[in-house]
């Protein structure tokens, strides 16, 4: 068996804890947490984020990545590594078996957002408990639309003025990230289930673990 590496953390904190960060998309979840990285994070936290180099978006693939980054690496005692998923068009079986392998690994956090991480940004400009029944079931069906474009997409490019997976400006947002994770937070009713059965984002705890105090 090859010797696992240990990971090369953060210059001059040794003690850096380390928190990985692997997600179904490209784009669109590299670009808001490398921002987070940049301006958010912790002194003592390294964060890590994991590049997708193929087109395989699955949660298993996730899956198979971070799995993939422990045989490479040591693992310290409080090293966190987050499976950043989307809910919307993956069956439940699939999910419900890599929720179980997370669970059976004290280092591995299964991070859904229902129905896409899309939500989680949202929330940063909106409070959608104040949706009424109309747009709230829109937002929960995240249809697409004609011209091929879904319904979160849609509402995030009204509200920023311009907004695709692999170009929008996330910096705009942090500032508001506390009220994301505030309302996240309410949202989850039952959070001791795998993932939010109803709209709703687990990103509130990957923030929690990344930020620590550093916004209050």
């Amino acid at each position: 068996m090859r010797k696992r590496k240990d990971f090369v953390r953060l210059e001059g904190v040794r003690s850096a804890r380390l928190v990985v960060i692997a997600s179904e998309g490209r784009c669109t979840e590299s670009i808001y947490f490398s921002a987070v990285k940049d301006r958010l994070r912790a002194p003592n936290v390294h964060v890590e984020i994991l590049a997708r180099d193929s087109n395989e978006s699955s949660p298993e693939s996730v899956h198979a990545q971070i799995a993939d980054f422990m045989r490479q690496y040591n693992i310290e005692d409080d090293d966190e590594l987050w499976l950043v998923i989307d809910r919307d068009r993956w069956h439940e079986r699939m999910l419900s078996q890599v929720a179980q392998l997370c669970a059976q690994n004290p280092h591995l956090n299964f991070c859904m957002s229902n129905p896409c991480f899309e939500l989680w940004l949202l929330l940063h400009l909106e409070d959608i408990r104040e949706y009424d029944e109309v747009t709230s079931n829109e937002l929960a069906l995240n249809r697409k639309n004609k011209a091929g474009v879904t319904w979160l997409k849609k509402r995030m490019r009204d509200l920023l003025g311009s907004y695709s997976e692999s170009s929008y400006d996330a910096v705009r947002l942090l500032p508001h990230a506390p009220k994301a994770m505030s309302i996240a937070r309410e949202l989850d009713e039952n959070p001791a289930d795998r993932w939010p059965q109803n709209v709703g984002s687990r990103v509130y705890l990957l923030m929690e673990s990344i930020i620590g105090n550093n916004l209050k």
